[in-house]
C-alpha cells in the first residue's frame, strides 16, 4: 500500500513524521486485555501493524489468557512483514497465538493458503463464532477499504461534531458467510 511504499522508500536514518491516534473504542470500550476469550485478526498487508501491537500487549499481560488467531494476507511471500517477529511471538506464546499466512500471488513452492481469503479460511484459521452474542469472541479486520469490504463489509466515513469518524456499517463478506455476528467483528 501507500504507507508501506513510503516507508520502504526512506533511507536508513531518514526521519518520518508520524501522528499517534487517540485510543479507539471497540464496540463501546477501549479495554483490550482480559476482555475476550478468543480474538481473531484478519490483516491485509500493512494492516497487520496495529494487530502486532495488540498481540504484544496481550501476550505481555501474565493474567491474560486470550487465544489469538492471525490471518496475514499478502501478495508475495517476500511481502510478509515482521515474519521473524511473528514467529518469535508464536514460539513464546505457549500455544495462545497461531498465525496463518495467505498469498494472492504465491510462488510455485508456496504450500499455504492462496487467494484473498474465503469463508472456509475464516472457519479454519479464526476462532469459531460464539453464536450467542456473549462478547467472548472478537475478530478485527484491517487493510485497504476493498480488503475490509471483502472480509467484513463497507466502513462508512463521516464527520460527527467536526471529527472524522468511522462507522462500522453492516456485516457482510467472508466473516458473515463464516457465521460471525456483527457484535463479533470490528473493522
Amino acid at each position: 500500500g501507500g504507507v508501506g511504499a513510503f516507508l520502504c522508500g526512506l533511507k536508513p536514518g531518514e526521519p518520518a513524521a508520524m501522528k499517534i491516534k487517540p485510543a479507539r473504542a471497540i464496540h463501546g470500550s477501549e479495554l483490550v486485555t482480559r476482555r475476550w476469550d478468543k480474538l481473531g485478526f484478519v490483516a491485509g498487508g500493512t494492516g497487520m501493524a496495529p494487530f502486532v501491537q495488540i498481540i504484544r500487549t496481550l501476550l505481555a499481560d501474565p493474567g491474560d489468557t486470550t487465544e489469538l488467531r492471525l490471518i496475514c494476507i499478502n501478495r508475495f511471500e517476500a511481502d510478509i512483514l515482521m515474519r521473524p517477529e511473528l514467529n518469535a511471538l508464536v514460539a513464546a506464546s505457549g500455544g495462545r497465538l497461531k498465525v496463518t499466512h495467505c498469498l494472492t500471488q504465491p510462488g510455485m513452492s508456496w504450500e499455504g493458503p492462496r487467494g484473498r481469503g474465503s469463508p472456509e479460511l475464516a472457519r479454519q484459521a479464526l476462532p469459531e463464532p460464539s453464536g450467542d452474542k456473549d462478547g467472548k469472541v472478537m475478530v478485527m479486520v484491517c487493510g485497504t477499504d476493498g480488503f475490509v469490504d471483502t472480509w467484513a463489509g463497507v466502513i462508512t466515513r463521516t464527520r460527527i461534531d467536526g471529527k472524522k469518524t468511522k462507522l462500522q456499517g453492516r456485516l457482510t463478506g467472508f466473516l458473515k458467510e463464516a457465521g460471525f455476528d456483527a457484535s463479533e467483528v470490528y473493522k
